[in-house]
């Protein structure tokens, strides 16, 4: 499954006008509201990680009978567990693109450029990981 937007292109817009691209109004913050700013971020990063540390607990379903009806339930739940933490590592990456965007606009480049970085990584990681297949259920 893809990662859905989360308002990554706005990030990413932010992130343009931050570096001076895009001719528009540039994007300036002090050091330390960047820094503030980009430690908010990486503890939503975080808590969003440990919300998907446990992400079998939601596309491993099982309980359903095993005929026609119920293997149709454990994929749609599944495959609604699947989307769920596709959500989480969407929310993740445009968190960390939100960080890019501050850590430029307060002039820490190198920083900036590092979170835009983690943010292409997570996606690759996430996408490389193959989706689980739910268990036949016993009945």
């Amino acid at each position: 499954m893809a990662v859905p937007d989360t308002g990554q292109g706005t990030a990413r817009l932010l992130y343009a006008a931050a570096i001076g691209e895009g001719g528009g109004t540039p994007f300036e913050l002090a050091a330390d509201v960047a820094d503030n700013l980009a430690a908010a971020c990486d503890k939503l990063v975080e808590d969003l990680h440990n919300a998907m540390a446990t992400g079998h607990l939601v596309t491993d379903v099982t309980g359903f009978p095993n005929l026609p009806t119920g293997q149709g339930l454990t994929r749609g739940f599944s495959d609604k567990g699947r989307q769920y933490l596709d959500t989480l590592a969407a929310f993740q990456e445009t968190a960390l693109l939100f960080k890019a965007a501050y850590l430029a606009a307060g002039k820490r480049f190198a920083d900036a450029e590092a979170a835009h970085k983690a943010a292409i990584d997570l996606v690759a990681e996430h996408l490389s990981v193959p989706a689980r297949v739910a268990p036949d259920s016993d009945g």
